[in-house]
């Protein structure tokens, strides 16, 4: 793996591992409704318009599987 592939899957781990701390404490949906904010903010301050709309195209292409959380099992 390269070293920007490798970096790139540091820093979604530790991320995504504090989202899922927050799943603990707030609605999972509010703590998804904030990451893509926290994103597409980031997005519009360092690409152009066109930059921008190719990346919210992309994301809306995008399939992504989803999240579930492991449930534990009481006996």
């Amino acid at each position: 793996m390269a070293p920007k592939d490798k970096d790139l899957q540091e820093i979604y781990n530790r991320v995504f591992g504090d989202a899922m701390k927050y799943t603990d404490q707030f609605n999972i949906q509010m703590v998804a409704a904030t990451y893509i904010a926290i994103a597409m903010r980031l997005y519009k301050s360092t690409l152009t318009s066109e930059e921008y709309e190719m990346m919210v195209q992309t994301i809306m292409e995008t399939e992504v599987k989803p999240y579930v959380k492991n449930k534990e099992t009481l006996h």
